[in-house]
């Protein structure tokens, strides 16, 4: 059985994870991201926004249990960057109007959160990113 790849050591400022298509990729992703040395709200926020990509990735790409999906974070200065990649060839669908699920939908919350919380995100077929800013009057007192 394959497990996480991770490139940096814990208290890095980057991270690189190559990991197989399963429900339990989320929890891996979020416990790397502790080791960011986030504010707690930003933390929760990128746990968040990247449990998320993960899971469309898992639920949409079409992956098989052979693929894997690579997560790669960097903390450069106040900006957080996630960019999570699944290969997928599959054309993207256009956003018609909104991405907001309908009234009382239990699933397609994924990208509207990401649309909502992060600062910046986008998409191209097989990988999609989001950025969070992590400025000084953001940290937890």
């Amino acid at each position: 059985m394959r497990g996480p790849r991770n490139t940096q050591p814990a208290g890095a400022h980057s991270f690189e994870l190559a990991l197989p298509p399963s429900r339990r990729i989320g929890s891996v992703v979020r416990r790397a991201l502790e080791d960011l040395d986030l504010p707690q709200a930003a933390l929760e926020e990128a746990q968040l926004l990247a449990s998320e990509l993960v899971s469309n990735s898992i639920r949409h790409a079409g992956l098989s249990r052979f693929d894997e999906i690579k997560v790669t974070c960097s903390l450069s200065g106040t900006t957080l960057r996630v960019d999570v990649f699944d290969g997928s060839q599959t054309p993207l669908r256009p956003l018609a109007g909104s991405i907001r699920p309908s009234p009382g939908a239990e699933s397609g919350w994924g990208l509207y959160l990401v649309d909502h919380i992060a600062s910046r995100w986008g998409s191209m077929p097989g990988r999609y990113w989001f950025q969070l800013d992590v400025s000084p009057g953001r940290a937890d007192n």
